[in-house]
């Protein structure tokens, strides 16, 4: 089965090539490094390695207290992504460890078992670390093959992913079981990779509580609203997904109209998921008939002014969901008002933002049922229902002082994931 999957690879490969130059004109990093996606690689590491995978912007900001840790223990690491935001966030993140020579960024390979060898063959990693979903069959057998430890970690799996797993029977069972252990989120997930027949899983907990919002971008946030009217009340719509923005400010609108005394008062961030759809948000804002200002063509004063004059700001800078959540009063999590499956709202509640999460929620069901059950987010069933649980968010002071107070305690309940895991990779590293 395996080597028919890596023939429809093969015969694919000339399409994906084509597609990425086709995304390159949106997103010119798509155009660079392309060798590496075909195991081309010039290694600058000279040390011990551990790999570590991070497909996008998500996984590597999750991954950041992991490989800090690993960096201090005196391993150096290659992280490896997808995309090129993903790649973009790493550099961000471990400029400092990069200009040193302990990391070394590079693409994942296609999934051809030539290309996987040639990056394992560079590389020669110690021991490798996938997080989260990312599991591609001939990446895990030829790291399996070639005798390294391979953790799955921050591992979660949802029922769909589970049942799709299932119906390729003994070959997905056979590809999971690949793995030296498998580190779950949560119970839940751990329970659905057993269902799979698998025995090499442990609950680690999520890496994403442990992450550490900028502390420059919220001080640059707390000062800008030192700038702005202390009665502002300013809503959120993070990581928003291609539709999503058309309903969050047709609510938005609804809320102006129905709800006057909040309408000199409330005011609106639009912060899109994916760098290249940031245009199409602009429009998107513009032809709703209201104003709106870029993010990344305004210096503070000139964005408290904009704030002021009543505009919707487009958050069209990445890295700076810090900056954007530190500012807000509110957030209304994108990715689970359309069935996406959710984007992370933890990094929020920590920072004691009330949450607004949409019904789908399934690439953080056990996190968002707990931020509901502990009153820190506020899950509305129904599109229909979103103007008005934000009216009644930003209108209602006592509410959201009580749901900021209880986001701040659900994410430190939470946090010690990095811990657990470093605790099973030290077992490997001896």
């Amino acid at each position: 089965m395996v080597w028919l999957y890596e023939l429809l690879w093969l015969l694919a490969l000339p399409l994906v090539l084509l597609r990425l130059y086709w995304k390159g004109r949106v997103q010119a990093g798509y155009r660079e490094n392309i060798l590496e996606r075909l195991g081309v690689y010039k290694k600058t590491l000279t040390g011990s390695v551990v790999w570590v995978h991070a497909v996008s912007v998500g996984e590597t900001r999750a991954c950041a207290p992991l490989v800090h840790a690993l960096l201090q223990d005196g391993y150096q690491v290659v992280l490896t992504h997808m995309t090129p935001t993903g790649r973009a966030t790493g550099a961000d993140i471990f400029s400092s460890e990069i200009k040193a020579g302990h990391l070394q960024q590079v693409y994942l390979p296609y999934d051809i078992s030539y290309f996987v060898g040639a990056f394992l063959k560079s590389f020669a990693p110690q021991l490798g670390l996938i997080m989260e979903t990312e599991v591609w069959p001939c990446l895990v057998i030829k790291s399996s093959q070639a005798g390294f430890p391979l953790l799955l970690v921050n591992a979660r799996l949802s029922k769909r992913s589970a049942s799709r797993v299932a119906r390729w029977g003994q070959v997905g069972s056979n590809i999971y079981g690949s793995f030296t252990q498998i580190l779950a989120q949560t119970a839940l997930d751990a329970t659905r990779y057993e269902s799979l027949g698998l025995k090499n899983v442990t609950i680690t907990g999520n890496l994403k509580f442990d992450v550490q919002s900028n502390p420059v971008q919220v001080d640059q946030a707390l000062a800008l609203r030192k700038l702005l009217n202390p009665d502002f009340r300013i809503l959120c719509a993070a990581s928003t997904r291609d539709g999503e923005e058309k309903l969050i400010l047709q609510a938005w609108k609804e809320l102006l109209s129905k709800h006057l005394e909040l309408a000199n008062e409330a005011r609106l961030l639009v912060v899109p998921r994916h760098p290249q759809r940031f245009e199409e948000v602009y429009q998107e804002i513009s032809t709703q008939g209201l104003q709106v200002s870029k993010k990344s063509q305004l210096n503070s004063e000139q964005l408290a002014q904009a704030l002021a004059e009543g505009q919707v700001i487009l958050g069209d800078t990445m890295g700076e969901m810090a900056f954007y959540y530190a500012l807000s009063d509110a957030v209304v999590m994108g990715g689970s008002i359309l069935p996406l499956g959710g984007q992370n709202f933890i990094e929020a509640c920590a920072l004691g933002r009330p949450i607004i999460l949409g019904e789908h929620t399934f690439n953080f069901q056990q996190a968002s049922h707990d931020a509901v059950e502990q009153e820190a987010a506020i899950r509305i069933s129904d599109i229909s229902e979103l103007s008005h649980v934000m009216a009644v968010l930003l209108s209602n002071h006592d509410l959201r002082e009580k749901m900021s107070a209880n986001a701040i305690d659900f994410a430190g309940q939470h946090a010690g994931a990095t811990q657990k895991i470093l605790a099973v990779i030290r077992r490997y590293m001896k």
